[in-house]
């Protein structure tokens, strides 16, 4: 009698041992759907308030805008663009600012692709002006790059410096440096003001590596590049981590007076997928109290 009950027992947990294994299995397709295929064409806007005191009392509640990493061609496509724009709009931002890598090495643009990004892109609205910088995709066509921007309203910043006036007489200012996989990066230049050296200063930078380089010399640095390592992991933080990113990931790091805020980016790149990192775009306002 015994032994019968046991047999029965053995029957019962060898019945299910099969359901268990369905069961993991559909759990791990439908995580991989959700990685490949819904995360990568989520968005949403992350917003931050940058508080400083030598911003002037006229840039209070300025608003920035930043995207970065399109990777245009991967995971991220046409409808995925016109959404990113449509966010853009939608926080009305005073400046827009794109820190580089539109294309991705994978992926060869059609003439119907380029008049898409030109005319996508060129429907961004800002209140003061668009501006971006090379990312080191970017590369890739420099020429088909600096066309698509600068028809689509963009001014690219090459370790220029320039003045930012909004409701006054006293300007912040606005650097931008290429990608360091070039080593056309001229940190001296970058950073030459015309008048009040005091001024608070913003840097945009592809690679957030750099940070400690530039801490001294900005109050506010705008970064990209890492893409959030795609795969994200709680108390880890991203899996894939790409060259010249160094500790800086995702999100806000402070260094005495300065800040740096590394954008996750839009696309993908290497690896199609992303998982709790969803693709966004950055919303800042300026306070100096």
């Amino acid at each position: 009698m015994e032994e019968q009950v046991t047999l029965e027992t053995e029957k019962k947990k060898l019945g299910i041992l099969p359901k268990i294994f369905i069961a993991i299995t559909i759990v791990l397709i439908l995580l991989a759907c959700y990685m490949f295929l819904l995360e990568p064409k989520l968005l949403i806007t992350r917003e931050y308030a940058v508080v400083n005191e030598s911003i002037p009392d006229s840039f209070n509640g300025f608003k920035i805008v930043q995207f970065s990493d399109i990777h245009f061609g991967r995971t991220t496509n046409e409808k995925e663009v016109q959404k990113v724009v449509q966010e853009i709009n939608l926080q009305k931002p005073d400046l827009l600012v794109f820190t580089g890598d539109l294309f991705d090495s994978y992926i060869n643009l059609s003439e119907d692709n380029v008049e898409f990004l030109k005319t996508e892109l060129a429907k961004t609205t800002a209140t003061i002006g668009k501006y971006a910088i090379f990312g080191d995709s970017d590369y890739l066509n420099i020429s088909l790059y600096e066309e698509i921007m600068k028809e689509a309203g963009f001014t690219i910043l090459t370790n220029q410096n320039i003045p930012i006036y909004y409701e006054g007489t006293t300007p912040i200012y606005l650097s931008g440096i290429p990608t360091i996989s070039q080593g056309n990066q001229d940190l001296t230049k970058a950073f030459v003001k015309e008048n009040d050296e005091k001024a608070y200063q913003i840097l945009l930078m592809h690679e957030p590596v750099l940070f400690q380089e530039v801490k001294s010399k900005s109050q506010l640095v705008l970064a990209g590049h890492s893409l959030g390592g795609l795969i994200r992991i709680p108390f880890v933080g991203g899996v894939f981590k790409k060259e010249n990113i160094g500790e800086y990931d995702q999100g806000m790091y402070t260094s005495g007076s300065s800040v740096m805020y590394v954008s996750n980016g839009i696309g993908t790149e290497d690896l199609s997928v992303r998982f709790l990192n969803i693709p966004s775009i950055n919303l800042y306002r300026l306070y100096n109290y």
